[in-house]
């Protein structure tokens, strides 16, 4: 922006805006352009006298002739977008704003505003007031290399004695500056003023040089003196702002200081309780459950942090199929009855029929391989959870499921939430985690709160730019606070059997040791192998050479085949594994079915729960 604002002595100013918008970065052309003429004192009237534009090369020299746009009168309904159907300008004096519509536009466009503003100065007793809002606060972009130049009508008898007859003071940016030169001009220049900034001059001057000045503008102010008082309120003003100023750059250099110190203590409170011990396994390969008496669902939490995840359901469930508690029959779960007697394996059938004993619901004893109390405590839970879903009734599909997270949301999810605090009762008592460093951990992701909030109003009252890096500090403390909190060390051994499991697993252990693991060694270990994610690599699910399956081969599911695709061949229903059936290859690919039908019916119970 070029502007130059020229005081005549009859009180008016003419004034010449030259601006040059450069679309060379991928912008693309405005359909128009505006600017705001406002801020000039009360009475001022603002007339357009020509508009024009032409092509600028990048050191805005001109590089075409220049192209006189002609005037049309404004619509109001042009507020809102739209214009006349040819190039021109039209003004909106109600708002005072200058509209220029052009439909080809070059990259880089210089445009001229030719305009007048009468009875732009205020006339008192000893001096005229001069105030220009030069850029206001009304721009999407911020406003580069801003310079305002004020050219004073000086009296042929008099010279300009700066802060003694001419007085100038600028408001805007702190980077702005303000130059009064001994031939009447005043300069102030803006290296660049962002869109929630404006730019503002005051030019105060003797009035005498106004030699054409009104009788009535002269006698509008007549009694009051303006030097004395102007130029006190703007050095006050200018103090406030320079002292402003000087606790706006403390207060940022404290923030900076204390975001410094803060990620410094987060650093040392994780190298301090955050590092893994060493465990005391320290082998790559395991082939046995990570903890015999530990049900899966509670090594999930140890796996994930303590974190809640519908897969400790799922893995669960896989285990009560596979130690009788549970039943799967015609690609549905049988739930049984409070009481009912425990069921054989049906050899022979369509299915691998399993029912559960009385100890799951009873807590009887003498009941055949009986379960601890951990395990009783989380199947009888488990059976709640499917008993509420299967609403009374003894068997639960992913048609019911689905019905329930849709008429009745927030049940499903409050038995869900019950199921999950029940089994973190369980996992509570192991002390899987430190418990010295689950406190630093809180204390660090509490400052990295504290550091945000406090950053956050820096960026609006401060400094944007110490506001930024405090708040990337309060982001890296929380990443050092969520990796604080470690295992203790019997979890961690436990943790370390199981990502060895995970790699024997992955690395094809299952399949060179298949043979010498008995079948139901095998299939104790899948809901393990689901809740690492490495039934794909055991060569079971979806993926597992399904379109291979030969409808005759009976011996399918025993090879590592999923049951899956030996039933869609054979014509069975879906879920159900031809027979005879391998136990593994049958919870394999019971897992997927279960955990994507439970996933779905979460999702959209809590979708249905928020919009209700």
């Amino acid at each position: 922006m070029d502007l130059l604002a020229s005081v005549e002595t009859d009180g008016s100013v003419h004034m010449t805006d030259q601006r040059i918008f450069d679309l060379t970065e991928g912008e693309s052309a405005p359909e128009r352009l505006k600017w705001l003429y406002d801020g000039f004192i009360e009475g001022a009237e603002v007339t357009i006298e020509r508009v024009r534009m032409a092509p600028v090369d990048g050191d805005g020299a001109l590089a075409g002739e220049w192209t006189e746009l002609p005037e049309t009168t404004f619509l109001l309904p042009w507020r809102g977008g739209g214009g006349p159907e040819h190039d021109a300008w039209a003004y909106d004096k109600f708002q005072h704003t200058l509209y220029a519509f052009v439909d080809a536009m070059p990259e880089r466009v210089m445009f001229e505003v030719v305009y007048r503003v009468e009875d732009a100065i205020e006339a008192f007793d000893d001096a005229a007031d001069f105030q220009w809002l030069y850029v206001p606060q009304d721009y999407d972009v911020a406003l580069a290399d801003v310079r305002a130049e004020v050219v004073l009508p000086v009296a042929a008898d008099d010279s300009v004695k700066v802060m003694e007859n001419v007085y100038a003071w600028g408001h805007g940016p702190a980077d702005g500056e303000v130059d009064i030169r001994s031939d009447g001009t005043v300069i102030f220049t803006d290296p660049a003023v962002e869109p929630t900034m404006y730019a503002k001059a005051r030019v105060m001057f003797p009035v005498e040089w106004l030699t054409n000045l009104s009788e009535e503008a002269r006698l509008a102010n007549q009694g009051t003196l303006q030097y004395y008082w102007t130029s006190r309120y703007e050095e006050a003003w200018v103090d406030t702002d320079t002292s402003q100023e000087v606790i706006r750059l403390g207060l940022a250099l404290g923030l900076l200081g204390l975001s410094a110190a803060l990620l410094l203590a987060a650093l040392i409170v994780w190298w301090r309780w955050g590092r893994e011990r060493p465990p005391a396994f320290r082998d790559d390969y395991w082939m046995n459950p990570p903890a015999d008496a530990m049900a899966p669902a509670v090594l999930g939490r140890l796996w994930r942090w303590n974190h809640e995840s519908p897969d400790d359901i799922v893995a669960t469930v896989l285990d009560m199929v596979r130690r009788g508690v549970l039943e799967v029959r015609d690609d549905e779960l049988v739930i049984p009855a409070a009481g009912e007697e425990p069921a054989k394996r049906v050899e022979g059938e369509s299915s691998v029929a399993l029912a559960a004993p009385r100890a799951a619901d009873v807590g009887a004893d003498d009941a055949p391989d009986a379960p601890d109390a951990e395990q009783a405590a989380l199947d009888a839970a488990t059976l709640r959870l499917l008993r509420m879903v299967a609403t009374g009734g003894r068997t639960l599909s992913r048609a019911k499921l689905s019905a329930l997270a849709h008429e009745h949301p927030r049940d499903l999810l409050e038995a869900s939430a019950a199921w999950q605090r029940r089994l973190t009762a369980l996992v509570e008592p192991y002390g899987f985690f430190d418990t010295a460093s689950r406190r630093a951990q809180h204390v660090v992701l509490g400052a990295a709160i504290f550091l945000a909030v406090i950053a956050v109003a820096a960026i609006i009252w401060v400094s944007w730019r110490a506001g930024v890096l405090a708040l990337a500090t309060a982001a890296a403390m929380g990443v050092l606070g969520n990796y604080t909190m470690r295992r203790s060390p019997e979890g961690n051994d436990i943790a370390a059997h199981a990502k060895a499991l995970r790699n024997w697993m992955r690395d094809g252990g299952w399949s060179l040791e298949g043979d010498k693991l008995a079948s139901d060694e095998r299939a104790a270990l899948i809901p393990y192998a689901y809740l690492f994610g490495a039934l794909k690599s055991l060569g079971f699910g979806a993926s597992a050479d399904a379109e291979d399956a030969d409808a005759g081969d009976a011996t399918t599911a025993v090879r590592g085949k999923a049951p899956m695709a030996a039933a869609a061949a054979s014509g069975a229903p879906a879920g159900v594994a031809a027979s005879p059936a391998d136990e593994a290859a049958f919870l394999a690919a019971l897992a997927p079915v279960f955990s994507q039908s439970l996933d779905e019916a979460l999702r959209a119970a809590h979708k249905r729960a928020e919009v209700s």
